[in-house]
């Protein structure tokens, strides 16, 4: 008797160009880009609850709430309606509650955009409390964003040194486990997609190379460098923030991403999930890979296996506390370096 049910993905990776599907990307043209961050999840038990959840970038947000690209998001829309994928804007949210003073009435917006279009009343009834929770968890997710921004600032410094794609990689993992620092595979994958399309910009579309350029240009003055920094950190996040737990071992969350700026698009093309680590508080880390179709896998596969920072046993709270304080300090010591440089 079979005691396990077998999870696929709702949807497959889709380009969306003014309303019309395709399954390529579509080189510099502006789409819409739908992506699964798992690539195989196997068996789960028989009866596990399966949350497709689709978790959108704050271009998309503010596409629908401005009602821009109305093609795109009436794709998107017919796309929730015709299958059980659930969307999630709250990364989007995150992100406008951090830069935008209009974050409150924009969720607002939001919430009753949802009731005219779906039917659905819930999210404007409970508009008030999330709000609430957004606002009081603010601080802490400026701190996650911190976290997620530490190995920023040396790779913004050490992309416009001189020296291969490989070395740089080389230089940034030193520095990580020389100064003990926590070890973050996105941003370490992010710094080796930015250092290759530096090193072979013809591998990559040009609207991909031009956003590379804009968000690794080094600022003369602190603060807009520090601004920068947080800017590109929410393409990090994007993917870390899009998995999650259901909080019980009776569903399981299927993570799909869905993303108008070049770099997420480009960078969730490089890099898949394997597998979903539950947390507790109903967080989750995701053990990430190079896709074996992408450009990191091609051209920086053996550089990257042997830079990739990695632990071999658990570590310690007490641990984890003095990796996070040298991850403010390494990360405040290149902003210096970077304004320097300009």
């Amino acid at each position: 008797m079979n005691d396990f049910d077998v999870v696929e993905p709702l949807v497959g990776e889709t380009w969306v160009v003014k309303g019309r599907m395709q399954t390529a990307c579509p080189g510099d043209v502006d789409s819409l880009h739908i992506r699964p961050l798992l690539h195989e999840t196997g068996a789960v038990p028989l009866g596990t609850k399966v949350l497709h959840s689709l978790t959108i970038d704050n271009n998309i947000l503010a596409d629908w709430l401005d009602n821009r690209r109305s093609e795109n998001t009436d794709y998107l829309e017919n796309l929730l309606r015709s299958t059980p994928l659930e969307l999630n804007p709250v990364v989007a949210l995150i992100e406008q509650r951090q830069n935008y003073v209009g974050a409150t009435q924009a969720l607002h917006n939001l919430a009753e955009l949802f009731g005219r279009r779906f039917d659905s009343w819930d999210a404007k009834h409970n508009a008030h409390a999330f709000d609430r929770v957004l606002e009081e968890g603010k601080s802490e997710i400026s701190q996650n964003i911190d976290l997620m921004s530490g190995y920023l600032p040396a790779i913004l410094y050490i992309y416009h040194q001189k020296g291969s794609a490989e070395s740089k990689l080389e230089w940034l993992s030193g520095l990580i486990q020389e100064l003990d620092l926590p070890y973050l595979q996105l941003p370490f994958y992010l710094g080796a997609l930015l250092f290759l399309v530096k090193d072979h910009p013809a591998l990559f579309r040009g609207k991909l190379v031009s956003k590379v350029r804009k968000d690794t240009k080094l600022e003369s003055d602190g603060g807009a460098q520090r601004r920068a920094i947080r800017n590109l950190t929410h393409d990090v996040m994007l993917p870390a923030l899009a998995l999650f737990t259901a909080g019980t071992q009776a569903t399981m969350v299927f993570p799909y991403i869905a993303t108008r700026d070049y770099l997420v698009q480009d960078f969730i093309c490089e890099v898949r999930c394997g597998v979903i680590e539950v947390l507790p508080d109903g967080r989750a880390n995701g053990a990430w890979e190079l896709n074996p179709t992408g450009q990191l896998q091609a051209r920086l596969a053996p550089a990257i296996a042997r830079h990739l920072p990695r632990r071999h046993s658990p570590s310690s709270k007490e641990q984890l506390a003095v990796r996070r304080a040298n991850l403010r300090a390494f990360a405040d010591s290149y902003l210096e370096k970077c304004v320097a440089q300009r």
